[in-house]
């Protein structure tokens, strides 16, 4: 994983299929529903009452999950299944359910985490001319002796830590980033995809 559940803010779950025109579209952070999408291990057990509360619908959210879960079981985020009254949320080698229980190779479920952030300020401002000049040059050839620095579009960290920290630096646009994060004891590099828009920004995309 690209980091540890503790220091996830909070994870988004969305999905749609061909089979209907509802949509599961919601936030939670719930700390045993972060440890299962984000380590992709069951180390932490989810229970119905985890779904089933504290959760925020998102955009277009249309479906009866998790609001109606009565089940729930999970042997890592893309093994996670929760559901109630023959609905389900569940992907798996076998079954792809988005709030029903007919499956279908013809769904969309993404999973994503959001960091706290940022986790560091923007390097130094650039610098503007104060005060104009107090004489004009002594010669058409002479030159200013230093060209003030020009701005930049936005403040930048290449990488950063998170998709969040890149939305406070400036970034709107969503598209795939550089990230520098914690696999471990080790920091690497990796490329990620990260959604600017959606509820503020900043979500990294785990899992589609």
């Amino acid at each position: 994983g690209y980091t540890s559940a503790d220091d996830v803010l909070d994870v988004r779950f969305y999905c749609s299929t061909s089979n209907h025109d509802r949509i599961i579209h919601f936030k939670t952070s719930n700390r045993h529903i972060r440890w299962v999408a984000v380590m992709g291990t069951h180390g932490e057990m989810n229970s119905a009452a985890d779904w089933t509360t504290g959760w925020t619908a998102l955009s277009n959210h249309s479906a009866y999950l998790p609001a109606a879960t009565t089940y729930a079981s999970s042997n890592g985020a893309f093994e996670t299944s929760f559901g109630g009254s023959g609905r389900y949320w569940r992907i798996d080698e076998r079954y792809a359910n988005c709030d029903d229980r007919i499956s279908t190779p013809f769904s969309v479920h993404r999973i994503w985490a959001r960091l706290p952030g940022p986790t560091r300020a923007p390097t130094s401002s650039p610098t503007f001319p104060t005060t104009s000049p107090t004489a004009a040059p002594t010669s058409p050839t002479t030159s200013p002796t230093a060209t003030p620095t020009s701005p930049t579009a936005s403040p930048t960290l290449s990488p950063s830590a998170s998709c969040a920290e890149y939305k406070y630096l400036g970034h709107t646009a969503s598209g795939v980033y550089t990230i520098r994060a914690k696999e471990g004891s080790h920091i690497r590099d990796r490329r990620v995809y990260c959604d600017m828009e959606e509820d503020g920004g900043g979500w990294m995309l785990l899992y589609s």
